[in-house]
């Protein structure tokens, strides 16, 4: 074999090699291209149909501020603020006698105002609860106040014209004459006597006697000759007659005078209980007041809604009532409380009392259920020497047993103060002669 052809294979060869790694190169670079494509088309495809349903979920999600502005106006809790300044005003005796009287009303009574000239709206059904003459102004100041604190509701009653100036609404309203502006303006009806075409009131066809003739020609009205020309108003001082005239206000608190454009808008509204607290409102007002006289006619001196101290605990008990009377050199205390039910009052109230008195040294302990107390209860009063009393005692026969059974129990428990416990025990210890021997 020659040389110059030996060279010559190993060259083609050589090139058969070169394309044909060439080929493959470039094969695999477009493999590799096409998947690359395919693979950002799909990942494009994938991202557009999340961002689309992304897209779709997003009215059905509520967002964070959405969330927090329905848990403020629907989910808040009351304030302890707000039960703290409740239970505070159930202490004043304003409020104690209106809730006592609404209650008093039977089933959903309400505290509608009613109009005085000399005044305007008032409410007369809550001016009883106020010492003295209160004003209107006071009158809806207390009922404003209930309202905020969640006692009473407020509703729309009526919408009234005010004074610009003072906001009363004992207003009277005048006629004015559009052309001297006097107040001196009567309404009459106008008769037109066809004949002679003269226009006048229907009184002055009158002034000649029971038969009326034409006060221009002196001619008698027959039928026929004249007819009725509708209500007008005429103005004494100018003689000036008009259909329509100027209506005006006068406010009579302050005397201030203005029209019905410049005059203000004010809505007047009624009240009632709060159903939403009316268990509440019973057992913090429910009436007292023929057992608070009762005390008062044995000499105690009576106060509502008391405080005491624990001997033990140190934690201040509130009481419904606590009356007090110097017996020599001791001091006699009545403790009472109250609770309400529908049907009948349990044991847990009860057994809150018999705590409170276990702290506070009490000579009488009575407790008020309304209507009735439990059977359990009673067992459990009987053990504490409580003297229960079921409804309120109305009645003159129902009182003077009460004031009896006080009288007896109130003898039957001497106090013994603890210091003069201490000096018992230490003459005892001594060998001396005690009370107790």
């Amino acid at each position: 074999m020659w040389p110059g052809s030996v060279n010559q294979g190993t060259e083609q060869t050589f090139l058969i090699y070169v394309l044909a790694s060439l080929a493959a190169y470039v094969v695999a670079i477009a493999v590799l291209w096409y998947n690359f494509k395919r693979s950002k088309n799909e990942s494009t495809q994938k991202l557009e149909a999340l961002k689309a349903a992304e897209h779709e979920r997003k009215p059905t999600v509520v967002s964070p501020i959405d969330f927090e502005r329905l848990r403020e106006l629907v989910l808040k809790p009351e304030s302890e603020e707000m039960k703290l300044e409740r239970m505070k005003a159930y202490i004043q005796r304003p409020t104690q006698k209106l809730l006592r009287s609404l209650l008093e009303k039977g089933k959903n009574p309400e505290i509608i105002p009613v109009f005085d000239p000399a005044v305007g709206f008032r409410y007369k059904a809550a001016e009883s609860a106020l010492e003295g003459n209160p004003s209107s102004l006071e009158v809806e100041e207390l009922l404003e106040r209930l309202h905020h604190l969640g006692v009473l509701t407020k509703n729309f009653y009526e919408t009234v014209s005010a004074c610009p100036v003072c906001s009363a609404t004992a207003l009277t309203m005048h006629y004015r004459c559009p052309r001297c502006g006097s107040h001196h303006v009567v309404k009459t009806s106008l008769t037109e006597h066809i004949p002679c075409g003269h226009i006048d009131e229907k009184e002055k066809y009158y002034k000649a006697g029971w038969t009326p003739h034409c006060p221009k020609c002196g001619a008698p009205l027959t039928e026929g000759e004249y007819r009725d020309m509708g209500l007008w108003f005429s103005c004494r001082e100018c003689g000036e007659k008009f259909e329509h005239p100027q209506l005006n206000l006068i406010c009579r608190k302050c005397e201030n005078e203005f029209s019905i454009q410049t005059a203000t808008i004010r809505e007047v509204s009624k009240y009632a209980l709060n159903p939403d607290k009316e268990q509440e409102i019973k057992q913090n007002v429910t009436s007292l007041e023929s057992i608070e006289e009762l005390l008062t006619d044995l000499g105690f001196g009576v106060e509502i809604a008391a405080t005491a101290i624990g001997e033990k605990s140190g934690i201040e008990h509130n009481f419904s009532l606590m009356a007090t009377k110097k017996v020599g050199d001791r001091t006699k205390l009545v403790a009472i409380d109250h609770a309400v039910a529908s049907i009948e009052v349990g044991a847990p109230p009860l057994i809150l009392f018999t705590f409170k008195i276990s702290e506070v040294k009490v000579d009488l302990p009575i407790f008020v259920a309304i209507p009735k107390l439990s059977e359990t209860a009673k067992r459990i009063a009987q053990g504490y020497n409580v003297l229960i009393i079921e409804g309120l005692p109305k009645q003159r026969d129902e009182l003077a047993v009460l004031y009896s059974e006080i009288q007896k129990r109130l003898k039957e428990t001497p106090i013994v103060k603890k210091e003069e416990k201490r000096s018992i025990k230490s003459e005892s210890a001594k060998g001396e002669p005690t009370s107790d021997s």
